[in-house]
């Protein structure tokens, strides 16, 4: 047994071995060191002489101990001609002395990546990753954090990347890369995989310059200054946070309002900002309800197309065109993509974001839609503005994720008209029926498809409503006037009107406005009303909430004249009766916009036709006028016929 157990371990090792043996061969073959072991990375600059330059800087920054010893780099080095492009031709400082100690930090940390990579591992990254966004996004990096201060994302590219999404490279830089760059920048063919004690030096080929922040990236750009002012205007400086005793981080953090922070350099965004032109291009025609200067582009206009403009993550230009429609902004997927990447005029480099320069602005759903009338005329439409933003008097007019938006027309009053009290300053009750007012002047259609404004029952969420001789006319009777056909707003899924004064809504759960109810104050109904009662349905057409019906009831005369009473007729015939006359749900008929088969209670089919006057519904053969129709309810529409069916 124990000679059996010693035969077993003597295998084991010599495997372990050869296994051993053959990951050192593998090393060696990639990594090639040198006798430098022994050496911390600034060590091995010292050795080398040509970085002088970066150890003083180094030194002056108090990091000598810091980048030596407490923890594993990838150092980017920088030969000292390199350090003084950056500082005194691209910056301007006369001699490095005058560079304040935070700029010298910044420009220390640029160059050192957390963790060690050898060029084996940065390749090995890229081509071992199967997904193409994915491979994409691996060849991002972070550059070394101190304190508070977060490190900035650098990518790394290698050969495996250049036979892959080289034209992503091309495009981003300009000019065809090979072999291992950083950001646009070289690595050196030669001087790369040194071996120090906490990591690995890699000497560059050109100066490399540490990239701005987003929002520090935009405003360099003159072509995007319009841009960079519309962002800045939803900046927002917070306090840090507290620690374990208490004490407040006083600090004070650069954010934004519009759902991504752009100062933050752990945010990863691909932004496509459009040029000076392009803003001054899409507002020309609306100059004149900006008071003729884009510095009044509403506040609110500008935050919806901030936020069409920003895409979480990084993404190549190869990865957009891949994703066709799939790439979504932060107000919803971009539907039109094809436009937009041909909108695509050039780059602008960030730390935290590629930021694409396009030449047309990317309609957010709000500006796409309806709604984006109220939004550039809030001066005139404030308190539609105030209750869209505020109680979501919206609803329905946009489709935040395609662009799919439902047909709408809008009656809207100005403010003028709307008077006092503001919609905030109301009461809840006040407000919430000022709410239904303004529902009851949407309708669910755009009648510029309907041919224009026409003698019609217009549907709403709180009811019908009537439009004949420029006036609208509510359930209840109450008028208001058209006050131009011209809409004062149009866009691809409706038009916005004008009209001097509120509709009442309908109340769904008001009893005593019911279909019963109403059949009781018509007089000509009384013996249809009572074979309603015996049949037993009369409970049913109290219902408000959920049920709806349509009634077609006989006129006292036409029951008459078939010889039809309640007092003939026992409760299952009386159900009989008064189910072929109702059909579920709410239907205006007499402008003559449907016309066709609907079943009734009992299952049977009741044909509908004509319009107006000519209105009349019939079964096998038995034909029966409107005499007085569209009688709205609070759960449904009362029509009187002439005859029975």
């Amino acid at each position: 047994m124990h000679s059996l157990y010693s035969r077993g371990l003597y295998i084991a090792m010599i495997i372990c071995c050869c296994f051993f043996q053959s990951c050192n061969k593998e090393f060696m073959d990639y990594y090639n060191p040198e006798s430098t072991l022994g050496n911390n990375i600034l060590g091995i600059l010292e050795e080398k002489g040509e970085f002088d330059l970066f150890i003083t800087l180094i030194d002056k920054a108090d990091l000598r101990k810091t980048l030596g010893e407490s923890a594993i780099y990838t150092c980017l080095a920088p030969r000292d001609e390199y350090v003084r492009a950056y500082f005194l031709d691209h910056l301007g400082y006369t001699t490095i002395d005058e560079v304040p100690l935070p700029d010298i930090r910044a420009y220390i940390n640029y160059h050192f990546i957390n963790g060690m990579y050898y060029m084996h591992d940065l390749e090995k990254r890229y081509h071992t990753t199967d997904v193409l966004i994915n491979k994409s996004r691996i060849t991002n990096y972070k550059t070394r954090t101190e304190g508070k201060v977060s490190g900035k994302s650098i990518r790394v590219f290698t050969p495996s990347f250049f036979s892959t999404q080289a034209a992503d490279y091309s495009f981003m830089f300009g000019e065809n890369g090979s072999d291992y760059r950083i950001e646009g920048v070289k690595l050196s063919a030669v001087d790369r995989d040194i071996d120090a004690r906490n990591g690995v030096v890699h000497v560059l080929d050109a100066p490399l310059y540490p990239s701005r922040r987003t929002d520090l990236a935009l405003k360099n750009d003159p072509e995007l200054s319009m841009f960079s002012q519309w962002v800045e205007k939803h900046a927002q400086f917070m306090l840090g946070d507290m620690d374990e005793n208490g004490n407040v981080d006083t600090t004070l953090y650069k954010n934004y309002s519009f759902g991504r922070n752009l100062a933050d350099e752990n945010t990863l965004s691909t932004i496509f900002a459009p040029t000076n032109e392009a803003i001054s291009a899409y507002f020309a025609p609306y100059m004149d309800m900006i008071h003729n200067t884009l510095d009044s582009v509403p506040v609110h206009v500008m935050y919806s197309f901030i936020r069409s403009s920003i895409h979480a993550n990084l993404w190549y230009k190869s990865d957009l065109e891949r994703s066709i429609p799939e790439w979504s902004s932060l107000s919803g997927f971009i539907q039109y993509a094809n436009p937009v990447l041909d909108a695509i005029t050039g780059v602008t480099h960030a730390s935290n974001s590629f930021i694409y320069k396009v030449n047309t602005l990317m309609e957010s759903p709000d500006m796409h839609s309806v709604r984006s009338g109220i939004m550039m005329q809030y001066k005139r439409y404030s308190q539609w503005y105030w209750m869209l933003t505020n109680r979501n008097l919206g609803a329905g007019l946009v489709d935040g994720l395609y662009y799919q938006h439902s047909p709408k027309t809008l009656l809207v009053q100005s403010d003028e008209v709307w008077g006092f009290p503001f919609a905030q300053d109301m009461e809840p009750l006040e407000q919430e029926l000022r709410y239904q007012q303004c529902r009851t002047g949407i309708f669910n259609l755009d009648i510029r498809a309907d041919g224009g404004f026409r003698k019609r029952f217009y549907p709403t969420d709180h009811g019908f409503v009537l439009f004949d001789n420029d006036q609208f006319e509510d359930y209840s009777g109450h008028k208001v006037n058209l006050l131009t056909k011209n809409p004062v707003w149009e866009k691809s899924n409706g038009a916005i009107y004008e009209i001097d004064g509120f509709l009442n809504p309908i109340d769904r759960l008001d009893n005593t406005i019911t279909v019963i109810r109403k059949m009781e104050q018509e007089q000509q109904l009384s013996t249809f009303l009572a074979i309603v009662n015996k049949s037993g349905l009369a409970g049913e057409l109290q219902l408000t909430g959920f049920f709806s019906y349509s009634v077609f009831a006989p006129s006292n005369a036409a029951l008459s004249a078939a010889g039809i009473s309640a007092a003939t007729l026992n409760e299952a015939q009386a159900r009989t009766l008064v189910n072929r006359y109702i059909i579920a749900n709410r239907f205006i008929f007499t402008d003559g916009v449907f016309n066709g088969q609907i079943a009734n209670k009992n299952g049977e089919q009741l044909v509908f036709g004509g319009a107006w006057d000519t209105f009349s519904a019939s079964y096998q053969g038995n034909m029966a006028m409107v005499s007085k129709g569209n009688v709205q309810a609070s759960n449904g529409v009362l029509h009187i016929i002439n005859n029975v069916l």
